[in-house]
C-alpha cells in the first residue's frame, strides 16, 4: 500500500467517519486527554523542581566537595546503622594534610553547626532559633559566598577565638531593619559578639533559609555550645568537624575525591582490604538522592495517570466496535468496488490513531496549560521538556494501535466475508 493511497483516500474517510459522530469521538477521547494532560502536568512539575534543586545547589555548593562520616540521604533510608554512628568526623590535622598531600585541592574549609537551638537578640529584638554553624576563612572559596557588607573573620581571629559574626541578610533584618549593623554587638544565646559582616543573600533551598544563619569561628561551637556525645551522626562531636573542598578546577573534582580519599585513608591507618570509614562526594550526591526521591512520586502519578489512559483506550476500542458494527453496509460496499482487507483495516485502525493523537495532542495543551497556571499562581516552579511531549504523542499512538487493532482486525474480518 502506498503513501499517495493511504493519505489520498484512506485518510480523508477515516476523517470524515470521525467528524460524523462528533460528540462519541469527543467522549472516547476524554480519557486520553486526561491521562496525557496528568503525566504532561506532572513531569513538568517534578522538571521544574529538579531545574530549580540543581540551580540552587550550583548557587550554594560551587562544584564544593563534601568529606562527611555518612553520605546524604541515609537517615531517609531506614535509620542509621550503629556501625555508621560510631565513625569518627575529621580534625583541623586532616584538613591541613588534605591540602599539603592533595595537588588537585584548592583549597580545605572546616565546618561544624551548633547542636542547640541558637537565637540572635539585640536590645528588645529577637530572632527565631537562627541556624548557627562555625567555620574558618576559607569558606568563601569552598562554597562561592559573597559578602554584601563588611568582611569575613581572619585566620587570626579564629586562633584567638574572637568572639565575631557574619550575619545572613534576614537576620540582620530582624535585629536592625535597614541598618548595617557593622560594629555593633548581638548576643547568641546571651553571649555577646561583634558584627562584622553580611552575606549576599543566598534564598532558600530544601525548605531551609540560607539567609537566616550567623557564621562564627568553628572554635566558638565547642567552647560554648558543645556537641553531646549521644547526638546524631549528621552534628559532630567534639574536637571533630566536617570538611569542604573544591578542586583546582571543577574537571579535577574527581581526581581531587580521589586524592582525598587516600590521604584519609592514611591517616586513618586503614589497611587495604578494609573499605572507607568516611564519604567524600560531590554536588552529584545530592541530584542523587533527590532523583531516588522524586522517581518515587513519578511512579505513583505515572500509574495513576495509567489508568485514566487505559480507561480512555478501552472507550476507544468500545466505540471503535460500535463504529465497525454500524458501518457493516459501508464495509461491505468498499469490498464490493475492489476495496482489500488491508484497506478495510488500514482505515478502522487510522481512525483510532486520529483519535488517541488527538487527544494526546490535547492532553499536552492540557498539562502545559495547568503547569503555566500553577507557574504563575504560587511559587512553584514548573517546566514543560521537548521529550514529555514527545512521550505523551508516543504514548498516545501506542494506545491507538493496541485498543484500535481488534476493532480493525474485526471489521477486516467483515471485509473478507461480505
Amino acid at each position: 500500500m502506498n503513501f499517495r493511497f493511504l493519505f489520498g483516500e484512506t485518510f480523508p474517510i477515516a476523517r470524515r467517519a470521525l467528524a460524523a459522530n462528533r460528540m462519541r469521538s469527543a467522549l472516547a477521547l476524554l480519557g486520553i486527554v486526561i491521562g496525557v494532560g496528568t503525566v504532561i502536568g506532572m513531569v513538568a512539575l517534578i522538571n521544574g523542581f529538579q531545574r530549580s534543586f540543581q540551580q540552587n545547589l550550583q548557587a550554594f555548593g560551587n562544584n564544593t566537595l563534601y568529606i562527611r562520616r555518612i553520605r546524604p540521604g541515609i537517615q531517609f533510608s531506614g535509620g542509621v546503622p550503629d556501625s555508621l554512628k560510631a565513625r569518627k568526623a575529621f580534625t583541623i590535622g586532616d584538613a591541613a594534610a588534605i591540602l599539603d598531600q592533595s595537588p588537585a585541592v584548592a583549597a580545605v574549609s572546616v565546618f561544624k553547626f551548633a547542636y542547640y537551638d541558637i537565637k540572635l537578640a539585640r536590645r528588645d529584638k529577637t530572632t527565631k532559633t537562627t541556624f548557627i554553624y562555625g567555620t574558618d576563612d576559607q569558606l568563601l572559596r569552598t562554597h562561592g559566598y559573597d559578602l554584601a557588607r563588611g568582611r569575613f573573620f581572619t585566620a587570626t581571629e579564629i586562633q584567638r577565638n574572637a568572639n565575631v559574626v557574619v550575619l545572613g541578610k534576614d537576620t540582620r533584618e530582624s535585629l536592625f531593619g535597614d541598618a548595617s549593623g557593622l560594629g555593633e554587638t548581638v548576643r547568641l544565646n546571651g553571649v555577646p559578639f561583634t558584627v562584622i559582616g553580611e552575606f549576599e543573600p543566598k534564598g532558600r533551598f530544601l525548605g531551609n533559609n540560607f539567609d537566616e544563619v550567623a557564621c562564627i569561628p568553628y572554635p566558638l561551637v565547642d567552647k560554648y555550645w558543645g556537641t553531646p556525645a549521644d547526638a546524631p551522626p549528621w552534628f559532630p562531636k567534639k574536637g571533630e568537624l566536617f570538611l569542604d573542598a573544591i578542586a583546582v578546577t571543577p574537571e579535577l573534582s574527581e581526581e581531587a575525591i580521589r586524592q582525598i580519599s587516600e590521604v584519609l585513608r592514611v591517616r586513618r591507618h586503614l589497611p587495604s582490604n578494609k573499605l572507607n570509614d568516611f564519604v567524600v562526594f560531590s554536588d552529584d550526591a545530592f541530584i542523587s538522592m533527590y532523583n531516588t526521591i522524586t522517581g518515587g512520586i513519578f511512579a505513583l502519578m505515572f500509574l495513576i495517570s495509567s489508568i485514566s489512559l487505559v480507561v480512555g483506550g478501552i472507550g476507544i476500542m468500545n466505540i471503535m466496535l460500535v463504529a465497525v458494527t454500524e458501518r457493516t453496509r459501508e464495509i461491505g460496499v468498499r469490498k464490493a468496488l475492489g476495496a482489500p482487507r488491508r484497506a478495510i483495516l488500514l482505515q478502522f485502525l487510522l481512525e483510532a490513531l486520529l483519535l488517541t493523537a488527538l487527544g494526546g495532542a490535547l492532553g499536552i495543551l492540557l498539562g502545559a496549560g495547568v503547569s503555566a497556571i500553577v507557574h504563575a499562581v504560587s511559587p512553584l516552579p514548573t517546566f514543560v521538556s521537548a521529550w514529555s511531549v514527545v512521550v505523551g504523542l508516543l504514548v498516545s499512538t501506542l494506545i491507538g494501535v493496541f485498543f484500535g487493532i481488534y476493532p480493525a482486525m474485526r471489521a477486516s474480518r467483515l471485509a473478507g466475508s461480505a
